[in-house]
C-alpha cells in the first residue's frame, strides 16, 4: 500500500521542498529558540535528540514530514510549546533538512498538513 501510496503524488524531502531564503531564516529561530536544547551543532544532549544524520533519520525515516512539523509546532520548544508562528515552524524544518544537506528548491515548505502529510521523510533520494 505504502508504494501506491507514493505513487498517487506524494513526495519526499528530496524533492527541493523549502528555500535557501526559508533555511536562512530558520537558521536565526533555530539559534534564538532550540539551540539550547538541541545544540548549536543540531546534535543534541543527553536530554535532546540529535537533529543531523542517522539519528535524526533513525527516528523519523518513513514517517511523514507532517508528522514532524506536527510534533514540533506543537511541543516545541519545550518551555513555551506551540508558542512560535507556523511560518517560523516551517523555516526551522527548513534549516534542519538543509543542514541534513535535503536539497533545496524554488517553493517555500508549506505548513498545511495536507502537504506535508504527503512528504516522505526518506534517506533514499532521486533513485525512487
Amino acid at each position: 500500500m505504502q508504494s501506491s501510496i507514493r505513487a498517487q503524488g506524494s513526495s519526499s524531502i528530496w524533492d527541493g521542498i523549502y528555500t535557501e531564503a526559508q533555511a536562512v531564516r530558520g537558521e536565526e529561530e533555530y539559534a534564538a529558540r532550540c539551540a539550547s536544547c538541541h545544540s548549536v551543532d543540531l546534535r543534541g544532549n543527553s536530554n535532546s535528540p540529535s537533529l543531523l544524520g542517522l539519528s535524526f533519520m533513525f527516528i523519523w525515516e518513513g514517517r511523514t514530514l507532517g508528522e514532524l512539523f506536527g510534533k514540533v509546532s506543537t511541543e516545541m520548544p519545550t518551555d513555551q510549546p506551540g508558542s512560535l508562528s507556523l511560518q517560523s515552524y516551517a523555516a526551522i524544518l527548513a534549516f534542519i533538512l538543509k543542514k541534513n544537506e535535503f536539497p533545496a528548491g524554488s517553493s517555500e515548505l508549506s505548513t498545511n498538513d495536507a502537504v506535508l502529510n504527503q512528504i516522505l521523510i526518506t534517506s533514499e533520494g532521486a533513485a525512487n
